[in-house]
């Protein structure tokens, strides 16, 4: 089978039921069927078909299943054995705790976030990207995984004034004007047990309304 992850590509967690499955599905065909969004969405279109195909038949999503767990580097034997995972950290980690570090720049990740939920200058052709992370777990994280938790910011209509930026003739002070306020939501990350240094796990955001961009983490183990 292919080495890309289908359910990234569907955005939708590895738990997913066939239910939802069939509604991702759904949801995608309709934004990238090259009849509706043109030729250039057709080699994301045929991707979706392909995960889908995978994912909506049992046999050959177990198939893929364990296609995924040899390739992260998880034993059968300790994903049969796993129990519901355990948190590694009481408090989320915030998504952008170093904000200075992000290339090319905090702002224009930024705003193109924003574009999720304000849906204004989204160009036709925008395609996911990847938000780099890197976690570092120590080597007893590594060995028994877990869920770290991250928060995500999102954005809603500022309650105050609707989403007009505007309280009768003044500005609004909750939103700046912006119509937007800012929400954290919490995505969970699981780490598979045995986690080898170098692991990357992607993380689909559709699910929290974020369309365009996915998590990337590269697992790090610091063993000093």
């Amino acid at each position: 089978m292919a080495s890309r992850d289908y359910y990234v590509t569907l955005g939708i967690p590895r738990t997913e039921s066939a239910a939802g499955i069939r509604s991702a599905f759904r949801d995608l065909v309709k934004r990238h069927h090259p009849d509706l969004s043109g030729a250039e969405e057709a080699d994301d279109f045929r991707e979706v078909v392909e995960a889908y195909r995978v994912l909506s038949d049992a046999a050959l999503r177990h198939r893929y299943d364990e296609e995924l767990r040899r390739r992260e580097g998880v034993p059968r034997e300790v994903v049969s054995r796993r129990t519901a995972a355990e948190p590694l950290t009481r408090e989320p980690v915030p998504l952008f705790a170093h904000s200075d570090e992000i290339r090319p720049s905090f702002d224009a990740m930024f705003d193109r976030l924003v574009r999720n939920f304000t849906r204004i200058g989204v160009p036709k052709s925008e395609r996911v990207e990847p938000l780099h992370c890197d976690v570092v777990l120590s080597p007893e994280e590594a060995s028994r995984g877990g869920v770290l938790p991250i928060a995500v910011p999102v954005f809603q209509p500022c309650p105050e004034c609707g989403g007009s930026g505007r309280t009768w003739l003044f500005p609004c002070l909750r939103c700046g004007q912006s119509g937007l306020v800012e929400e954290a939501v919490t995505v969970q990350l699981e780490i598979p047990p045995m986690v080898a240094e170098g692991t990357v796990i992607d993380l689909p955001l559709e699910g929290i309304g974020v369309s365009n961009f996915r998590l990337r983490i590269l697992i790090h183990i610091d063993r000093w």
